[in-house]
């Protein structure tokens, strides 16, 4: 099977938002933010196909206030395609794109028990050879906004690239 790692297209956004309901580990938003994501945000997101099955997403935009900073929101990779390097696949397509050298931090947030995603990250930081910090950025007060959705903090992972 082939593996084409592309631009979002709109209609994408439908197929993103199965996904992350399919996956069970992302938070879940409207399929309309996906939709958006696909089409304004497509220069920045990645998907990977196969015989046009979707595969796997990366979703990621630069900050508004700082867009030399690009904030890296979601990855998932599809139960079937997992364990086969996809998801750094993903992150390979976003660095081949000519904007990418204009970038100079990578962030994003990652729980603490979402240990498959911080070996990502880690992986990733180290094959780019540039150093990633942990800090704290979203408690679980914030959160849970006096609800009990037992939604756990968010680290902000930084890498600086120059």
């Amino acid at each position: 099977m082939t593996l084409d790692y592309r631009e979002p297209r709109l209609d994408d956004g439908a197929r993103i938002h199965q996904m992350v309901l399919e996956a069970g580990t992302l938070d879940v938003n409207s399929a309309y933010l996906y939709f958006l994501l696909s089409d304004h945000f497509r220069d920045t997101c990645v998907v990977a196909e196969s015989d046009s099955v979707l595969c796997g997403f990366l979703t990621a935009y630069r900050l508004p206030r700082a867009p030399d900073t690009l904030f890296i929101w979601q990855v998932a990779v599809h139960p079937d395609w997992r364990g086969q390097g996809m998801a750094s696949g993903l992150l390979e397509a976003l660095t081949g794109r000519a904007w990418f050298d204009d970038i100079r931090r990578v962030e994003l947030t990652i729980s603490p028990d979402n240990t498959a995603s911080q070996a990502l990250f880690r992986r990733w930081a180290a094959r780019l050879d540039r150093p990633l910090t942990v800090s704290p950025y979203l408690s679980s007060e914030l959160l849970n906004a006096g609800q009990d959705t037992g939604h756990q903090p968010e680290d902000l992972y930084s890498i600086a690239l120059r």
